[in-house]
């Protein structure tokens, strides 16, 4: 029966002859399939249209459990790669005319991109489309599109709130959470609240470059911190906002970027006792809480009264969401909300919407938790490959802050990595007074698809961290 079957379907839908060599790509097998999968079809060697073998004759080529070769094809399935078809098979389909086809040419292939902190989104596309169509269905679709929900959806504000207490154990009201258009976003309005242009703002002596780009726009004077291997200190922040006139004060006390430290809870009681002391307002980005899963005590929750509480749903579920959420302490919230509709309006329905039904359906929850996995795949992928060499740095978070050996300074450093096609993030890019830099470099996890490509990278890496030597022989 099965081979009768066979026959029928190669009578209209040819099977491509495709029997992939596995043997030297690394990882998980089903993973190896869809990368020589994707290469396959970018070579143009499977066609668009092209029929792949079905799962019990490629996993009989390949001497591998049909089990793998489903997964395989789910995972090609998920790149948009392939598509199946019930009683056709799985085809090849035409990246260009994929609904979710990217309006610009993606960066050249041959550079390995490091350089990125996002985590990779296509494993939970399928769901993200479930949520879209759910958008989609709706009677009030129309009325989404119009010009209201000045300070966030009803319904989002009530699924933010419950988001920020599952994902930081912080209890906010619903009608204290403002919706801005990412973390940047909500950064912009706490900014734009706290201060004037010609001000000064502490922040941390290795900051988000973010802030930098505000700062810029803004016309404001960033005043750097000590930081320690915990976070800032802050013992120095009292004199440091009386030498400069400082009145707010930026930090990210959860696996901070790029350091990865984390704020022990007797400094941030401490940091905000100093606030409390002297006056000055918090601004807490909490955008990489949701990868710890005991979070300790954020600063708006020691200190609502002193703390401006910013987050977003970009490194948790997708950037392009653009959907962020700022909780100021009572006597701001006013002016922070008009800050928002005067440089904002309003945020993009669709994308606030969509992150309302992956909330409220119980599926945010998963995608941050197959984000955490990722995290300690790729984490533990690192340390394997360099050894003890990120040793300082968490492995909760999606990159590594890589101190490097004496002979090399940072800059030399990445321009030998881009030379071999790996772009990463020298310290520079988040120094914020110059001397304060050290000679370390940002190596970001998550954002390559493919494991294989990762692992190849950080194998440059840890060959080029053994040969300091001979590469600044050649600079002398």
């Amino acid at each position: 029966m099965r081979v009768n079957g066979d026959i029928v379907s190669m009578t209209s839908y040819p099977i491509a002859d495709w029997h992939p060599d596995i043997s030297q790509r690394t990882g998980p097998v089903y993973r190896a399939i869809a990368a020589a999968l994707h290469d396959d079809v970018v070579s143009g060697r499977l066609p668009p249209g092209s029929r792949l073998p079905t799962h019990r004759d490629l996993a009989w080529k390949l001497k591998v459990t049909v089990g793998t070769i489903t997964r395989a094809y789910q995972e090609a399935e998920r790149q948009g790669l392939v598509g199946g078809e019930v009683g056709r098979g799985t085809f090849v389909q035409d990246p260009r005319r994929l609904p979710n086809a990217p309006l610009e040419p993606p960066p050249a292939a041959d550079i390995i991109d490091l350089s990125v902190n996002s985590s990779a989104v296509w494993p939970d596309a399928p769901v993200l489309r479930k949520a879209l169509a759910g958008v989609a269905a709706r009677a009030d679709l129309s009325a989404l599109m119009g010009y209201n929900h000045t300070n966030g959806a009803t319904r989002l504000r009530r699924a933010a709130s419950v988001w920020i207490e599952e994902t930081a154990a912080l209890s906010v009201p619903d009608e204290r959470v403002l919706i801005t258009a990412g973390g940047q976003g909500g950064l912009h309005a706490a900014f734009s609240t706290l201060t004037r242009p010609g001000d000064a703002v502490l922040v941390e002596q290795l900051t988000y470059p973010g802030v930098k780009a505000l700062a810029s726009l803004l016309g404001l004077r960033l005043i750097p911190v000590p930081m320690d291997k915990d976070g800032l200190l802050p013992d120095a922040v009292g004199a440091l906002a009386a030498q400069h006139g400082a009145h707010t004060l930026y930090c990210m006390p959860t696996l901070q970027n790029p350091t990865t430290a984390t704020m022990p809870l007797e400094r941030r009681k401490a940091l905000v006792e100093v606030a409390r002391r002297i006056g000055l307002t918090l601004v807490e980005d909490d955008v990489y809480g949701f990868l710890n899963p005991q979070p300790l005590a954020t600063l708006a929750e020691i200190g609502p009264d002193v703390t401006v509480y910013v987050t977003s749903l970009s490194k948790s579920l997708f950037p392009g969401l653009r959907t962020g959420f700022i909780v100021p302490p009572e006597p701001l919230w006013e002016r922070t909300a008009t800050m928002l509709r005067a440089s904002l309006l309003s945020t993009a329905h669709l994308g606030t919407i969509a992150a309302a039904e992956l909330i409220e359906s119980g599926e945010a929850g998963g995608i941050a938790a197959r984000r955490r996995a990722l995290v300690a795949e790729r984490q533990g992928l690192a340390r394997r490959v360099l050894g003890q060499e990120p040793a300082g740095s968490d492995p909760r978070i999606t990159h590594l802050w890589l101190t490097l050996p004496e002979a090399w300074r940072r800059e030399e450093f990445a321009r030998e990595l881009m030379a071999r096609r790996i772009k990463v993030t020298p310290a520079d890019a988040f120094t914020v007074a110059r001397g304060d830099t050290p000679h370390a470099v940002r190596i970001c996890l998550c954002s390559v698809d493919r494991e294989d490509q990762l692992e190849s990278a950080l194998h440059v890496v840890a060959n080029l961290l053994t040969e300091p030597t001979a590469v600044m022989t050649t600079l002398v």
